[in-house]
This record gives structure tokens, C-alpha cells and sequence, in this order.
């Protein structure tokens, strides 16, 4: 945990947490996602738990790299906030280590489409059991994929 200082400052991570995050725990994430894109159309148990996996993974990527989504209005939205309790967080955020936040304006429309997509899909099919139709496909998930390595890969260089 680290303290959330005064103006919204958050306390910075040692090096050795910022290598940590860098090669075990977002490696780990990037790992999921190029194991499953192969794999998907699922042909089996195993590749429809890669792209489960692959999916949860590329929402946790999208909101490290300040990408959040608006359920009400159904559109990506700028989320950048460290969720605080006591003026502690234990969030890890691209600028925790470095990088920099995804402008939500250098996004295509169609870019912004699919992420939308990706992650109303995330959301309804593997956050929760829901009888609404997600929208979490092949297509949407083949798209979301290499677009969110690409994002990270950019706004992760300068650490």
C-alpha cells in the first residue's frame, strides 16, 4: 500500500516494485493475451479459458494505462484515479512506472469502438453471469487484442 499524499499525489514505487510490475506481474497479462489470440475461435475447454483469461487480462491492461469505461453512456472515459481507502491505494497505474497515460483522443473511431466493445464485453461475461447478450465475439476480442499489446507497448517505453 502506498500513501496517497496531499493534491492527489501518490507515493512512488521503489525500482525494484517498478521492475517487478514490469517483467512478472504485466509480462504475466501480455503473456495471456498472445497465448489466446491463436486460439480463439475456442476449439476447446482450454481455449475458451485462454480467452477468458485473455480478456480479464486486457481489461486490467486498458485501465493501467488509464482507459476506463462508462456503463451508463457506454463509452471508453479518461480513468486515472488511484482508488484510495484510509490515503492508502495498492493501484498501479502506467505513470507509476513511468509511462504515460493513452490520450483517449489519439484513438480512431474505430479503435474507440472496439475497445468500448471489448470492455462492455469483459464486463458482462466474465465479471458476471448475465442473459444479456455481451458482445465480447471473435471479432471484437481479434481486434482488442493486438490494439491493446500496441497501446501498451507504446505508452510503457519510456520506463
Amino acid at each position: 500500500m502506498r500513501r496517497v499524499m496531499p493534491g492527489t499525489n501518490i507515493a512512488p514505487l521503489p525500482p525494484d516494485e517498478i521492475q517487478r510490475f514490469l517483467k512478472e506481474h504485466l509480462a504475466y497479462r501480455l503473456a495471456l493475451i498472445r497465448d489466446a489470440i491463436p486460439r480463439v475461435p475456442a476449439q476447446s475447454l482450454a481455449d475458451d479459458q485462454a480467452f477468458e483469461a485473455a480478456a480479464v487480462a486486457g481489461r486490467v491492461i486498458l485501465d493501467f494505462l488509464g482507459i476506463g469505461y462508462d456503463q451508463k453512456r457506454e463509452y471508453l472515459k479518461a480513468e486515472r484515479t488511484h482508488r484510495c481507502v484510509n490515503g492508502l491505494t495498492d493501484d498501479v497505474k502506467v505513470i507509476d512506472l513511468g509511462g504515460h497515460y493513452v490520450d483517449l483522443a489519439e484513438l480512431n473511431e474505430e479503435e474507440a469502438a472496439t475497445l468500448t466493445r471489448f470492455i462492455h464485453g469483459v464486463h458482462k461475461a466474465c465479471a458476471h453471469l448475465t442473459a444479456s447478450k455481451h458482445g465480447l465475439d471473435v471479432a471484437t476480442f481479434q481486434a482488442a487484442a493486438p490494439l491493446i499489446q500496441r497501446l501498451y507497448e507504446k505508452h510503457i517505453q519510456s520506463a
